[in-house]
């Protein structure tokens, strides 16, 4: 008995680990496809993946499509720190963002930050419940 009540707990604990990578991976996987939906001009798949309720919600929106309704945008992410459970995660990521203005001049701007995100997941999905800094999405100021 000792030794299924064993195998029991090991099964257990390799079922939640297993979870916990599939978690992780799923949001990884989340944040590549962003990054590639932003450098393809497509601010939508980031804004679906956010949640309304957010915080500033309203001012990142709009930030983001003023951002890449003027500019071409390069995007290169690496996960510095990530944790959580199959529930609510933790992301914060090194940033780089080119981005290449669409007007005649073409000014070039390069930002470089770690971003902090929460997530938590929702049905089958993940969605962003906080970004920080916001800004960093924001639109060039002029010079």
């Amino acid at each position: 008995m000792r030794r299924r009540t064993f195998i029991l707990a090991l099964s257990g604990m390799a079922a939640a680990t297993r979870l916990h990578a599939d978690a992780q991976q799923q949001v990884f996987d989340l944040f590549t496809r962003i990054a590639a939906a932003l450098s393809d001009d497509n601010p939508m798949m980031f804004l679906e993946s956010v949640d309304q309720d957010m915080p500033h919600f309203q001012d990142f929106q709009n930030d983001l499509l003023a951002l890449t309704g003027q500019a071409q945008l390069s995007n290169s992410i690496e996960a510095v720190s990530e944790e959580g459970d199959e529930a609510h995660r933790t992301e914060a990521l090194d940033w780089f963002l080119e981005i290449v203005g669409k007007s005649e001049s073409r000014p070039v701007e390069r930002r470089r930050a770690v971003v902090n995100f929460r997530l938590e997941r929702r049905g089958k999905r993940w969605k962003i419940v906080s970004i920080d800094p916001l800004h960093f999405f924001a639109p060039p100021q002029p010079k």
